[in-house]
């Protein structure tokens, strides 16, 4: 385990990214195809439902500021029980530190680089990722810093310059199917925005140089990126309307709108560029907490003896993930959701719901 700490605001941003990075380039396509032209409002309820999760975790490492999560679910649900609880997320952890790979070479290979097999594509991502894990938390921290802002920044000054094409009737009418399609979109935008956060569990509270102050952080990093998420599709509902839905990359397509002068023309690489820095963020902390979590499960004392080989299997992985891309699709559609609200929703919430039981049966005892 890194004993270097890292600062609250370097949490904010880490949190910020690891909201932002698998959602803003795809997620406007998924949710537009559920709530239509409300899939804007979606985007304003969802951080409101987050706010209690987002606050159970605050909680539960506020509890054990010098454990991990792993060492977390330990605690609360015993020896046994926890080692496969923790096992468990692990898993989770290393899952998608192979899929993410997936997502950013088939970009890449559909947009930029059709012919450079993909393999090759993602072998430069994992070997960055190695690298930065083998540095340590406290460079993945200073880098997510620079990442945010500059990713933030891009995004702004795309929908600003796409605001031209905006056509306010794309909004109307207005709650035409109810609430209904909206809850259900928000379902899906949570799997992206609200339950990934719980690997950062894994970083908070241990790896903080005061973690008393977390909290303001952390509410910040969420509620951040939920402003960029709510912008991004609001603006994108805007220009782009129905078609929305049936776009594997809508905020790329309409980045594409962009033409000023001849000054800003393609942009649309630009904001490829943003997305893949925050992917790229996403990708490393799940592959770090994984490496940490392995290693903490198999009582290594130096989790850097693993790195390698597991970058050599995400790596291979990475390429047999996903056959094709409907095989994607029907796995974010059908699979993504309930197997990270188990992680992000299930597991936090049964933690608090036993370690509050314990505390009161303790307690009572005591008195």
């Amino acid at each position: 385990m890194d004993k270097i700490k890292i600062t609250n605001h370097q949490l904010f941003s880490l949190i910020a990214n690891v909201a932002l990075g698998g959602s803003v380039l795809i997620i406007s396509a998924l949710l537009v195809s559920i709530a239509k032209h409300d899939a804007w409002i979606t985007t304003l309820l969802t951080p409101l439902f987050g706010i209690p999760i987002i606050w159970v975790y605050w909680f539960l490492g506020s509890q054990y500021p010098a454990l991990t999560f792993l060492g977390i679910i330990k605690k609360i649900f015993g020896k046994w029980i926890g080692s496969i609880v923790a096992a468990a997320y692990v898993f989770l952890c290393l899952t998608i530190s192979y899929h993410l790979p997936w997502y950013i070479g088939n970009f890449i290979s559909l947009e930029a680089m059709p012919e450079t097999p993909v393999y090759i594509i993602n072998s430069l991502f994992v070997i960055v990722m190695v690298i930065a894990v083998l540095y340590g938390i406290e460079t993945i921290a200073r880098a997510s810093e620079l990442f945010i802002y500059l990713a933030s920044f891009l995004y702004i000054i795309a929908m600003i310059f796409v605001l031209p094409n905006a056509r306010i009737e794309n909004l109307q009418p207005v709650l035409e199917k109810g609430m209904i399609p909206i809850l259900k979109s928000s379902v899906f935008l949570s799997s992206f925005i609200i339950f990934p956060l719980i690997i950062l569990m894994m970083i908070y509270p241990i790896n903080l140089s005061n973690a008393s102050k977390a909290k303001k952080s952390i509410f910040k990093g969420y509620l951040w990126a939920s402003f960029i998420i709510f912008i991004v599709i609001f603006v994108t509902i805007l220009v782009l309307g129905g078609i929305t839905a049936g776009l594997q990359f809508p905020t790329y397509l309409l980045a594409k709108e962009i033409n000023v002068g001849i000054i800003f023309t393609r942009f649309e690489f630009i904001i490829a560029i943003s997305w893949l820095i925050t992917e790229f963020i996403v990708g490393l902390i799940f592959f770090y907490t994984g490496v940490i979590g392995l290693s903490e499960l198999l009582g290594l004392k130096d989790h850097k003896r693993i790195v390698m080989p597991l970058g050599l299997i995400i790596l291979i992985m990475s390429g047999v993930v996903f056959p094709d891309v409907i095989y994607q699709m029907n796995w974010v559609n059908l699979v993504w959701p309930p197997f990270i609200m188990t992680y992000g929703l299930i597991l936090p919430v049964l933690l608090l719901f036993v370690f509050l039981i314990k505390k009161w049966v303790f307690n009572g005892r005591k008195g």
